[in-house]
């Protein structure tokens, strides 16, 4: 299909700035390669300094009074997914669901939060918000690339509050490369199928009190799907640059960030039929080819540590990003909106047999809008600034580690596209521009003002927590126009507690009241998101075995649905507004866990359980006419989720590891349990994976590996939005090298 309107064709070529930064680091390391030092990896190990991080010590049960994981450098190592919603899989409590298949748009839910675009979890970047704009919209259109990450945290429980604005269901912090306190490079270099091509590098080196680092991330592909009649791919093309400047002084430590990242995004709303997902799951329909997401963003921040005494530190942060998110969409198609098309084909509705020709491209478009691209172009500006203090004291036989945090956040969104909409007619199978439709700019705003307190209560085996979080927000839909405005405190408390049975097992209790404020479109008087949510479990821990198994409940009492083309709301609201949708219950059972099963002649045997049982339904109806009902189900939300990792690791020449990957159909909206309607088209299916991977040790410098994804080629319907029938990727096998030097 050959379109009139101009097209930016993909360059499937890794940029010359990357090429030259990949070159130069593996020049450094061709001498060490040569030189074959004989340190072990233990003597070569890198020591980073500290982190911003969420969850204290994993290993150490009485650390943390809820469920918390972490996917370490290793963990991440051993499957070298590029794709966020494979890595969380392996998280008890987390569901994700593919839409592109590559991870462009990930829709991350914790304990059957909102099913939107992870607008209910709080993702962390280093401890500093990654969202595009955490109050005033934090939908996930933008997401740091998982694959230049060094570890990732998932943290829930009453903890939680230590962290906000969201924090109804729990906080994801993904750790970036830090700066090595001695000379250290690192270059990965992956190519596969569908003309894939990754490169990740860095260097970085401390010299007395001052240390830096150097990054870069470089991806490009043409994706698994196939556009009828284009010469187009349906893949992305990424590049990321990141600065890290540190000083340490004898107390105190000072460290910038900055960062810059550019992205192309060949993706698409419009989805299958059933039918034509059945025939071909990799197609996609040409009337896409013109839809492209190209996004970035530039970002500073400043970090500062100082120790006023043995026992207490001041930690600041100062933060600013610019995000930008271009979008050009189909959003309607012979006068039927996208969200409906696949349906009223699938149903038999008025024109179906027409609009099945449309999107075969044999028939000529008969509306007088023909086929319609929306220019959702927004920039979003996010910037503040967070101390907190954090001692230890004593007072009588009771440990105190005392947390007191304090944040000034502003947010503030633009859409800047000079017409809100282009018109096509499908002719011939090739779409004729028609004209442009008048701009809809706007600006809106956010402002607000955070502060926590926690205190971590030791006494004997018993370890307490209360905190508390106190937001006090601000917001204006549009600042150009006469706009909705809204103003609202919210405080929420909570406690957790521990109690070690002996130095193996610890009990574990935990209620809070989560929160997550309802964006800049809200209207006055608007609550925002509230839950109280409970956990109990237990944790063992034993040398190479840990067992965690913890039970949830969580209760929200004003469930919020933000209306998105993405997530539509009753009546086809995709305007951006804000829906209140009833109550909900939500309960379930965490099972965690990961063992060596065997370990001699140099051989070990490690093994890994993430399992996660959900239910639940709605309790109360939403204020909206059309919306949920008291009783109707959760959608997307999973009743079983399980991943099984098993590996075979040799002490000094080769690792093999294979995942099994389950995830159970479900429900993809709330009404699909209700007496009567036909859910043939509103549930996913359910899927079993299994991936592999391998990797040998040439040197103590350079490393092999290679990996196959979807090894048995399964495939089926995990994602029906915005309109149609959306699958996981087909098998992938990619090889890869790795170079420490």
């Amino acid at each position: 299909m050959k379109f009139s309107g101009e097209t930016r064709p993909m360059n499937h070529t890794l940029s010359r700035a990357a090429l030259l930064t990949g070159a130069a680091l593996m020049a450094l390391a061709l001498p060490a390669i040569a030189e074959t030092p004989d340190e072990s990896d233990a003597d070569r190990a890198v020591r980073v300094l500290d982190a911003v991080t969420v969850i204290g010590n994993i290993e150490d049960p009485q650390s943390t009074y809820g469920s918390a994981y972490t996917l370490t450098e290793r963990e991440l190592q051993k499957f070298e997914s590029s794709n966020v919603n494979s890595v969380l899989r392996a998280v008890p409590g987390v569901y994700v669901r593919d839409e592109d298949g590559l991870g462009t748009f990930p829709r991350i839910g914790i304990r059957a939060s909102a099913s939107g675009r992870s607008d209910r979890v709080l993702v962390l970047e280093d401890g500093v918000p990654a969202a595009m704009a955490p109050y005033a919209n934090t939908s996930a259109y933008f997401f740091p690339n998982i694959s230049r990450m060094r570890s990732v945290e998932v943290l829930k429980g009453p903890e939680t509050l230590l962290y906000g604005p969201q924090n109804v269901t729990g906080v994801v912090n993904l750790l970036a490369t830090a700066i090595p306190d001695e000379r250290h490079g690192y270059v990965r270099a992956e190519f596969g199928e569908n003309n894939t091509a990754r490169l990740h590098a860095w260097y970085g080196d401390t010299v007395g009190p001052f240390g830096f680092l150097v990054e870069t991330f470089q991806s490009s592909t043409d994706g698994f799907q196939k556009i009828d009649r284009s010469a187009r791919t349906a893949g992305n093309e990424i590049e990321e640059y990141i600065l890290r400047l540190q000083w340490e002084g004898e107390r105190q430590r000072l460290e910038f960030k900055g960062q810059y990242a550019d992205e192309t995004h060949d993706v698409s709303y419009l989805g299958l039929t059933d039918a034509d997902f059945k025939a071909n799951p990799d197609r996609r329909y040409g009337l896409s080819e013109l839809e492209q997401m190209n996004r970035g963003r530039t970002g500073f921040s400043l970090h500062h540590e100082f120790d006023i005494t043995d026992s207490w530190a001041l930690k600041t942060s100062a933060y600013w990003t610019d995000t930008e998110r271009h979008y050009r969409r189909l959003n309607q198609i012979n006068g039927v909106n996208v969200g409906s098309v696949t349906d009223t084909i699938s149903n038999g509705g008025a024109n179906a047999a027409l609009l099945q020709g449309i999107l075969d491209g044999t028939a000529d478009t008969t509306h007088p809008n023909g086929v319609r691209y929306g220019n959702n172009f927004q920039e979003f500006t996010s910037q503040g600034i967070q101390t907190q203090l954090e001692g230890e004291f004593q007072t009588g036989a009771f440990s105190h580690n005392l947390t007191f945090g304090v944040r000034r956040h502003e947010d503030e969104t633009r859409n800047v596209a000079d017409a809100n909409n282009e018109f096509y007619q499908q002719v011939n199978g090739r779409l004729i521009f028609q004209g442009l439709g008048t701009p809809n700019k706007n600006k809106g705003e956010a402002e607000a003002w955070s502060v926590w307190l926690g205190d971590r209560i030791s006494y004997g085996n018993w370890s307490f927590l209360p905190v508390i979080r106190y937001e006090d927000i601000k917001t204006v839909g549009n600042v150009l126009n006469p706009a909705p405005r809204n103003s609202l405190t919210k405080t929420s408390v909570g406690l957790g507690v521990n109690y070690a049975v002996d130095s193996n097992w610890t009990v574990l209790a935990g209620v809070y009241e989560g929160f997550a404020p309802p964006g800049s479109s809200a209207t006055e008087g608007s609550k925002g998101e509230e839950s109280v949510n409970y956990e109990a479990g237990v944790r063992y821990r034993n040398g190479t075995l840990g067992i965690d198994a913890i039970a949830f409940l969580s209760d929200y009492d004003n469930a919020l649905r933000l209306c998105l083309v993405a997530n539509p709301c009753p009546g086809g609201i995709v305007d951006g507004s804000t829906l209140q949708s009833g109550a909900k219950e939500v309960y379930g059972l965490e099972l965690g866990g990961f063992a060596t099963l065997f370990e001699g002649n140099g051989f070990s045997v490690p093994a890994r359980l993430a399992y996660t049982y959900t239910d639940g339904e709605y309790t109360r109806a939403s204020d909206t006419a059309g919306g949920v009902l008291a009783g109707d189900t959760l959608d997307y939300t999973p009743p079983h989720t399980g991943v099984l990792q098993v590996g075979l690791e040799h002490e000094r020449a080769w690792d093999v590891y294979a995942a099994l990957n389950y995830t159970d159909k479900t429900c993809t909206t709330t009404t699909c349990d209700r007496a009567g309607v036909d859910t043939t088209y509103l549930r996913t299916e359910s899927l079993l994976t299994m991936d592999l991977s391998a990797s040998y040790d040439i040197s103590d410098v350079v490393e092999l590996y290679t990996k196959v994804e979807n090894v048995f080629d399964e495939r089926a319907i995990t994602h029906r939005g915005a309109d149609g029938a959306r699958g996981n990727p087909g098998r992938y096998v990619g090889v890869g090298i790795r170079l420490n030097f």
